[in-house]
């Protein structure tokens, strides 16, 4: 089933918008757009976010919203989605299907998800996060630049940034099979637990959350212990880096992972 949508640095730091490879060298639930993953989205003006100390963001102004009502599946609600997708040109897919060749061994920059990866975005603004996406810039010496498929305002709101058909570079050893779900929010000093904490007890925040991955969940078959932190990447069993590169990020711990779980199960 296809997302409701209401509408179409530079290293970060704990989230997955930094990746950074400890030893050796130095993603869709199709959202309901016409836009083509290569062309800009309309809503290139990104909006403003994150942590526990700042008031939630506004929606960027140029955000396309329709009038597509939120539905129902099973007993959540659909969460509504705002398209403000990065560009992605044929010039960053074919970056992406080489940095899949060097890191999986496939040659290819189509995804089909099989889990979801969660991070939050160590930013105070949605737009921050955002334009680092999509400027395209090396990360750990290797092109394509860093990104993920979501990021979830402090305010609730939901914006799609690639295509989850699309491989984002958000998870070292799990690039290849996952979506990346960023939230916004900064550790400001505190440990990750504390940051994921802070997203766990802000309602609006947590709520559209749980409600994209469950409908994630239902639209590509992914089972909720399919739904990982990023702090848990590099001992998944589907991890696999051919380079040998691991994650260093401490977003989404395991004890934090189990209560978005928890929650998953009750929706």
């Amino acid at each position: 089933m296809a997302l409701a949508l209401v509408g179409g640095s530079a290293v970060l730091g704990g989230c997955g918008p930094r990746q950074s490879a400890t030893s050796g060298v130095p993603s869709a639930t199709p959202v309901t757009s016409a836009r083509s993953a290569a062309a800009p989205a309309t809503a290139t003006a990104p909006a403003s976010p994150r942590p526990s100390t700042t008031r939630p963001s506004a929606r960027p102004a140029s955000a396309r919203a329709t009038t597509t009502p939120a539905r129902t599946s099973g007993a959540a609600a659909r969460v509504p989605v705002v398209a403000a997708y990065i560009p992605f040109s044929a010039q960053r897919k074919a970056e992406t299907a080489s940095y899949a060749k060097r890191h999986y061994g496939v040659a290819s920059w189509h995804l089909r998800p099989s889990m979801v990866v969660l991070h939050f975005t160590e930013t105070t603004t949605m737009s921050s996060a955002r334009n680092t996406f999509a400027q395209d810039v090396p990360n750990t010496g290797e092109l394509p630049g860093v990104c993920a498929h979501y990021i979830v305002d402090q305010d609730g709101t939901v914006y799609a940034i690639v295509p989850v058909t699309i491989l984002c570079r958000h998870t070292i050893g799990l690039n290849d099979k996952a979506i990346g779900i960023e939230m916004v929010q900064s550790t400001s000093g505190n440990s990750a637990h504390w940051a994921d904490q802070q997203i766990l007890a802000r309602h609006a925040q947590i709520s559209s959350v749980l409600r994209l991955v469950h409908q994630l969940q239902a639209q590509w078959g992914i089972p909720t212990s399919r739904v990982i932190g990023h702090a848990m990447a590099n001992d998944d069993p589907a991890f696999r880096d051919l380079r040998g590169w691991h994650n260093d990020h401490s977003d989404w711990q395991a004890v934090d992972v189990m209560e978005v779980r928890r929650r998953l199960a009750a929706l």
